[in-house]
């Protein structure tokens, strides 16, 4: 969900009310790939907030969500039950992070750019994503730029997703809109050191997905979660799979791994867990996917049938 907030006054950047421009020009290849896999989400979590990462940091779940509640950092031990910390994330929202080789980590999230120490951002206004390093997540160094910006006005940008590539590069994706395109694309960035980007110039995936989450980045095997646009012309949003050989190339299953006409889904991330995968996403009622102050995150099981 297209959310940001900072140490800044605050600024809740609603979904896009896309641009009427020509339908999509460009189409994505399709995949069969619903019918290998199920999801089910079984446990509320009592957590408010959107654009959680899951991941497991020094032997514990961690759950790091976006809210305009102070708690974004939470952790448990069954992956059902989340506690809070006393963890202060760096201000930003969507929040992504990766293992560095050395056993660090790097934590990517987006916020405003420019100078709003007179007047809160716009939720309109420019964004970026910004780059941190940490040990221990208690201290971090200065965020800086990665190279990855908006570069029109508009709201529907953001949500990040970095994964480590089986050659060792870092790759970054993320949601934008492009001229000539009515609905939302996703983008791809490649970074050699994990801090500066450069940016692919065309999209990767068309038709109004969005979210992206690598669930799986192994060599000649892909996988991704996706979400769907949340204009209200295509509501209740939906979960969607798609697979790629080299994540560059995306082949998206078009039929919803899971629809719910009374909720949208958006924002999925999971980890492994045994022979399945523990999945979180943000779940808001089907009336409120303008309103990220009224989304929840659940948790549910990933399974790939066979």
């Amino acid at each position: 969900m297209y959310y940001a907030h900072s140490m800044r006054p605050l600024a809740v950047v609603a979904p896009l009310a896309v641009l009427a421009l020509a339908s999509c020009s460009t189409q994505n290849p399709e995949a069969d790939l619903v019918s290998s896999w199920e999801v089910t989400f079984e446990h509320e979590t009592g957590i408010r907030g959107v654009s959680p990462e899951i991941v497991v940091i020094d032997g514990v779940t961690t759950l790091i969500v976006t809210s305009l509640d102070r708690d974004k950092y939470w952790t448990s031990y069954d992956g059902v039950v989340f506690e809070k910390t006393s963890v202060q994330m760096p201000p930003g929202a969507d929040y992504t992070v990766i293992e560095q080789p050395d056993g660090s980590w790097r934590l990517y999230f987006a916020d405003f750019v420019g100078n709003f120490e007179t007047a809160p951002p716009s939720p309109d206004d420019l964004k970026a994503v910004f780059s941190t390093a940490t040990s221990d997540f208690e201290s971090f160094t200065p965020a800086v730029e990665t190279g990855v910006g908006q570069q029109a006005l508009g709201r529907a940008w953001g949500v990040p997703d970095t994964i480590t590539a089986p050659d060792g590069t870092v790759r970054m994706y993320w949601v934008d809109e492009v001229d000539g395109e009515r609905w939302e694309v996703i983008r791809l960035a490649t970074s050699q050191d994990g801090s500066t980007f450069v940016v692919a110039d065309d999209p990767i995936i068309f038709g109004g997905y969005v979210d992206p989450f690598v669930l799986r980045a192994r060599e000649g095997d892909w996988l991704m979660l996706l979400s769907t646009t949340p204009h209200p012309s295509e509501l209740p949003q939906k979960l969607h799979l798609a697979s790629s050989p080299d994540g560059i190339a995306w082949e998206v299953d078009p039929k919803p791994l899971l629809e719910d006409e009374q909720w949208n889904y958006l924002d999925p991330s999971a980890i492994p867990n045994g022979d399945s995968w523990l999945i979180v996403a943000s779940r808001v009622a089907l009336n409120e996917a303008q309103n990220p102050e009224g989304a929840e995150i659940v948790v549910g099981t990933l399974t790939r049938r066979g």
